[in-house]
C-alpha cells in the first residue's frame, strides 16, 4: 500500500514537471510558427485546433465534467472518479490529464494538490455539451431533456436502471415494465420527450400491473425522492448545505405546479 501511494505520488509530480517543459515548448513553437506564418492569427488557429483535439477524447470530456461538479479534487480522487481504478491505467489517466492541463482547461493549485476546471475549460464543457445536444436532434433520432436541462438521445436501459435502482424492482421486471413503455413512445411517433413524461408513464405501467408499491417509491417532491434522499446523505457536496437543499425542493416544487 505504502509502495502504491509513492508511485501515484510520483507519477503525479512527473505530469507537473512534464507540464513545465511542455509549456515552454507550446510558447516556443508557438512563436516560431507566428513568425514563419504570419502572426497572431495562424497562433490562434493553432490554439483553436489544439482545444478541439482535446475536445475530441471522451476521457478528457469526462474528466472535465467531474471537476466542473465535484472539484477541486486531488490527483487520486479524480483518478478514481474518471474510473482509471487500475494500476496500469495510470499512465493513461497522467496523460489525458497533462493534455488538459497544457492547454488551460484544468489548473493545478500546488500549495493544496488540487485540480480545478478553469472557466476556459468550462466554455469548452459547455461547447460540447452543444455539439453533442445539436448532432442528437439533428440526427433525426428520438431525443430526452432532462430534468437537469441537457439532451440526450432516448435510452431504454436508462429507464431499467433507474427503476431497479430508485425502485428496487427485479431486473426481470424492470426490463419487462421498459420494454411496454418503450413500445407505447414509439407508437407515439414523436421525436422529442421529456424526463418527466417518460416517468408519467412508466408511473402509469406500473399502476396497471397492480405495482402500486414501486410505484410510490417513484413517487417525485420536485425530485425524485431518490435524489432527494442522497443529497440528504451528501449535504456537504450540495451548495450551501440544508438550506441549498430547501431552495432546490421549493423551486422544483414551484416548477412543477405551475
Amino acid at each position: 500500500m505504502r509502495f502504491m501511494k509513492v508511485a501515484e505520488e510520483e507519477l503525479e509530480m512527473d505530469v507537473d514537471s512534464d507540464l513545465d517543459s511542455d509549456l515552454d515548448t507550446d510558447f516556443d513553437g508557438d512563436d516560431d510558427d507566428s513568425s514563419n506564418r504570419g502572426g497572431i492569427l495562424q497562433s490562434t488557429s493553432k490554439r483553436v485546433r489544439m482545444i478541439f483535439s482535446v475536445m475530441a477524447s471522451p476521457n478528457r470530456i469526462d474528466i472535465l465534467r467531474i471537476l466542473n461538479s465535484k472539484g477541486p479534487l486531488t490527483y487520486s480522487e479524480l483518478k478514481s472518479l474518471a474510473g482509471f481504478k487500475s494500476k496500469k491505467e495510470s499512465g493513461k489517466f497522467a496523460y489525458h490529464l497533462r493534455k488538459l492541463l497544457r492547454q488551460s482547461l484544468v489548473a493545478l493549485n500546488k500549495s493544496e494538490r488540487r485540480y480545478t476546471i478553469t472557466n476556459l475549460g468550462k466554455l469548452v464543457l459547455s461547447l460540447a455539451r452543444q455539439i453533442e445536444e445539436r448532432s442528437i436532434i439533428e440526427s433525426g433520432k428520438m431525443y430526452v431533456r432532462t430534468s437537469h436541462e441537457s439532451i440526450e438521445e432516448f435510452n431504454s436501459h436508462k429507464i431499467i436502471q433507474s427503476l431497479v435502482r430508485e425502485g428496487s424492482l427485479p431486473l426481470e421486471l424492470a426490463q419487462k415494465i421498459t420494454e411496454e413503455v418503450e413500445n407505447r413512445i414509439y407508437k407515439y411517433q414523436t421525436t422529442y420527450l421529456t424526463g418527466a413524461l417518460i416517468r408519467e408513464m412508466v408511473n402509469s405501467v406500473l399502476l396497471e400491473h397492480g405495482h402500486e408499491e414501486y410505484r410510490n417509491k417513484l413517487a417525485r417532491l420536485g425530485l425524485p425522492v431518490f435524489d432527494v434522499q442522497e443529497m440528504i446523505s451528501n449535504l456537504d457536496n450540495v451548495d450551501n448545505g440544508a438550506e441549498g437543499l430547501l431552495f432546490t425542493l421549493v423551486r422544483k416544487y414551484l416548477l412543477n405546479i405551475f
